[in-house]
């Protein structure tokens, strides 16, 4: 329907928003993937944000800043991996680029497919997640890419774009179902604008 990865995809966006692609006012694609460029709006409740800044020229390569305005994670490419590293250096998760993309983070889960650990609906509109066991769906909604758990209307996460940073706002409930970094690198894939499947 709109290729591999369903976040990426503006005409998509259009469609469900009853817009067409053709001499419509809406803004142009974004650049990065995922998703149109938001205006303004109001923070999940009692959420801790995270900015995906520095986009050097993506979120392959950029600082996520968290609560105050600290260097939470560095998300650096070289050649054909990407690294999510911690305030300190250390490394918390490896993609592998090649023909079907690799994730592996120690702690967090094991090296295998990202179209594995991101499994995409068989409508192509939404992405599954397992994480500790439990399942999770990442869904467009409005100018979101929200987190929940499928069969519930909670919102875990959220991720968006503004002109210059990606964000990504986390739930406390969310923090405590260990969904920080494995939040962050979905945003990081779901917003990379490259094939992940």
């Amino acid at each position: 329907m709109y290729g591999s990865n369903p976040f990426s995809a503006q005409d998509a966006w259009n469609a469900a928003n009853g817009q067409s692609s053709l001499g419509s006012s809406a803004p142009p694609p974004s650049v990065f993937g995922a998703l149109p460029y938001p205006s303004a709006s109001s923070p999940l409740p009692n959420s801790v944000t995270f900015n995906f800044t520095s986009l050097s020229p993506t979120i392959l390569n950029c600082k996520v800043i968290g609560p105050r305005n600290e260097t939470y994670f560095r998300v650096v490419t070289d050649g054909g991996y990407t690294m999510l590293k911690d305030a300190r250096g250390s490394n918390i998760a490896l993609l592998e680029w090649q023909n079907h993309p690799t994730v592996e983070a120690p702690n967090l889960l094991t090296k295998q497919a990202v179209g594995r650990w991101l499994r995409l609906s068989t409508e192509r509109s939404q992405r599954f997640m397992v994480h500790n066991g439990v399942s999770y769906i990442w869904s467009p909604y409005d100018r979101f890419l929200q987190l929940s758990i499928p069969g519930s209307y909670d919102v875990l996460a959220r991720v968006s774009k503004t002109y210059d940073a990606v964000v990504l706002e986390l739930t406390p409930q969310a923090i405590q179902l260990g969904l920080l970094e494995v939040g962050v690198l979905a945003t990081i894939l779901l917003q990379c604008g490259k094939s992940i499947d």
